[in-house]
């Protein structure tokens, strides 16, 4: 990660800092300036940081410039040392030519300095801050000997009225995101393996810990160990499944991966959401869900080109079956169940039977089907229904298909399936619409079930 670098200008301590390890002499103040210094000997120093005190982002590893002024009549600045907050680490540190500088976790030392009255130099520390909002201050102790000896009674005092430069806040807070190639993707449902690449074909789920500028946390040292978790986010639940496998990992680098997700039903716009348990005294938000993902009851390898593919599934109440004509290597995905939709006035009873045809894992918009749905005796009671002419096919799709709805049922955006928007409506019979999909091709019962056949295209839903 690269490192933030914050300079400020303002009156006699006009200053750029012109690389991150390098520092700059200031001119000195006008003759006759006046400070508020309150040492006995006349020896005080003005410092200002940047950046301002609400200026660094937690989590984040910031380089921060001090600029001393020497306020003293005769005296020279001949070294100092910075101390940083005790939940701070420090990793660099410059000084001016001819200057000297060493540094621990803790502090940085600069000797061999000759800064004259009234002059003003300018030298970097730069920090990893922890995930909290706490305020933060930094400790300095400057003496005139250029090996940084003597008595502390004979050093440098701050001059009162920059004493409050030395104290911040850092800004936002740091958070939990999925990586842009850490997202979790569409599978089959358990025990097949969430991961990043469609139909269990990617690395595994993962979660960065992010600093308050969106930036990973690549060294953890001043956060501490953290762990993760992964969840079904609220709301996200379409086939109201449980999330199996190592739901919690421990942050290595800045990233939490999981290896072995997976979602016991079937539906389509799942969405997982990650929280974190970190060290005491830091502070990570949760993250914003993942993207919308589905799990399919049916994910099957379509094995010669042109040929039938077809996939059935079956419900408490319903059996799908959907047949398409495909490319080699194609996979044919259904599910039942885990949608919500409906159309006009009309009571569906069936369960919600979702198809698609994915080539590398993107939808093909132009694929063509034939299906069935049986309804089942259950439902079939249930509905009320005594002839089958009462039996309708509510339809769901991102094409509009206006035209092969019947007059009044059809809603644009009537529905969102997997945070996407679907166009609803009851389907003509194929007699009216020339036999061009969507459409109904027959209705029949057989034994005490009805079964609704039908043609369809892209990526739809049906539901009876």
């Amino acid at each position: 990660m690269g490192k933030a670098v914050f300079s400020t200008a303002g009156g006699l301590l006009a200053a750029a800092v012109t690389s991150v390890l390098g520092v700059a002499m200031l001119a000195a103040p006008a003759a006759g300036a006046k400070t508020s210094c309150a040492s006995s000997a006349g020896k005080c120093f003005a410092v200002t940081v940047s950046p301002t005190p609400a200026g660094p982002p937690a989590g984040g590893t910031v380089t921060f410039a001090f600029t001393l002024t020497n306020e003293a009549s005769t005296q020279q600045i001949g070294s100092f040392q910075i101390t940083a907050p005790g939940t701070f680490v420090v990793t660099d540190a410059s000084a001016p030519s001819p200057g000297t500088v060493s540094h621990t976790s803790s502090s940085a030392l600069i000797t061999n300095l000759s800064v004259a009255p009234g002059a003003s130099t300018t030298a970097t520390v730069t920090a990893l801050l922890p995930c909290s909002g706490n305020t933060y201050q930094w400790q300095m102790q400057v003496k005139q000997s250029n090996d940084f000896s003597g008595l502390p009674g004979n050093d440098f005092q701050t001059d009162p009225a920059s004493a409050g430069n030395l104290s911040g806040t850092p800004s936002g807070s740091c958070k939990l995101a999925f990586t842009s190639h850490g997202q979790p993707t569409g599978t089959l449902v358990s025990p097949a393996v969430i991961t990043s690449g469609f139909g269990s074909s990617g690395g595994p789920v993962e979660v960065a810990v992010q600093d308050a500028s969106g930036q990973p946390i690549t060294n953890p040292a001043a956060i501490g160990p953290v762990t993760v978790a992964v969840a079904i986010t609220d709301g996200s639940n379409p086939g109201g499944g449980k999330l199996l496998g190592t739901t919690t990992g421990q942050v290595n680098g800045s990233v939490a991966s999981f290896l072995n997700l997976s979602i016991d039903h079937s539906g389509d716009g799942y969405r997982l959401t990650a929280t974190a348990t970190p060290t005491a005294g830091q502070v990570i938000s949760a993250s914003d869900p993942s993207d919308f993902f589905t799990i399919f009851g049916s994910l099957k390898q379509c094995q010669a080109s042109g040929a039938p593919c077809s996939s059935s599934l079956s419900s408490a109440t319903t059996t799908g079956t959907v047949t398409t004509s495909s490319s080699t290597g194609q996979l044919l995905g259904a599910g039942i169940g885990g949608a919500n939709y409906s159309c006009a006035t009309y009571t569906s009873v069936s369960d919600p039977f979702s198809f698609d045809l994915f080539s590398a894992g993107t939808a093909q918009p132009d694929a063509q089907f034939s299906g069935s749905l049986d309804i089942g005796k259950s439902s079939v009671k249930s509905s009320g229904r005594n002839q089958l002419a009462q039996w309708q096919l509510c339809y769901a799709s991102t094409e509009d298909f206006m035209a092969n709805a019947v007059l009044g049922s059809y809603t644009p955006n009537g529905a969102v399936i997997g945070g996407v928007s679907f166009n609803t409506g009851l389907l003509l019979d194929c007699s009216a619409t020339q036999n061009v999909p969507p459409c109904v091709q027959s209705r029949a019962k057989v034994g005490s079930d009805v079964i609704i056949t039908f043609l369809a295209s892209g990526d739809p839903s049906v539901r009876g």
